[in-house]
């Protein structure tokens, strides 16, 4: 198992590191912009996630946060730059108890420690010391 996830992380490092044309061709015919988007997540921990209308995110050109979890409304601030920079601060909920609070509770902990993104085409990936920590598709 961890053979398989250093094989791909590797395959990522290069990858990214190639920093080829395509892939910028790619992000700007199928891409969508960070900002006024909203990011549906698809990945969470390394594990496909299926929610039916939760856990979205929507970065406002005003570097504020909005989105919503399991049941709860979501809000926070954010900085993001084109290097793929980004730090998210100040994330609250509303405080209704949800099915899976402690899913919920994870989300927002995720959020908070994001220091780094990466875009391609119509997903959002955010990172976390390096760790990949949750993939998030545009919603259409």
């Amino acid at each position: 198992m961890n053979i398989v996830k250093i094989t791909m992380a590797a395959a990522l490092v290069t990858f990214v590191a190639a920093g080829c044309c395509p892939c910028k061709k790619y992000q700007k015919k199928y891409g969508k912009p960070l900002q006024e988007t909203e990011w549906k997540m698809v990945q969470f921990n390394g594990r496909t996630f299926d929610a039916q209308d939760g856990y979205t995110v929507v970065f406002g050109k005003d570097n504020r946060l909005s989105g919503v979890g399991d049941c709860n409304r979501l809000m926070g601030s954010y900085t993001a730059d084109n290097d793929g920079v980004m730090k998210i601060s100040q994330v609250a909920s509303t405080r209704m108890m949800c099915p899976d609070q402690a899913q919920e509770n994870s989300f927002m902990q995720m959020l908070g420690s994001v220091d780094s993104y990466q875009m391609d085409g119509p997903l959002l990936i955010l990172f976390s010391n390096g760790e990949m920590k949750a993939v998030f598709e545009a919603k259409k």
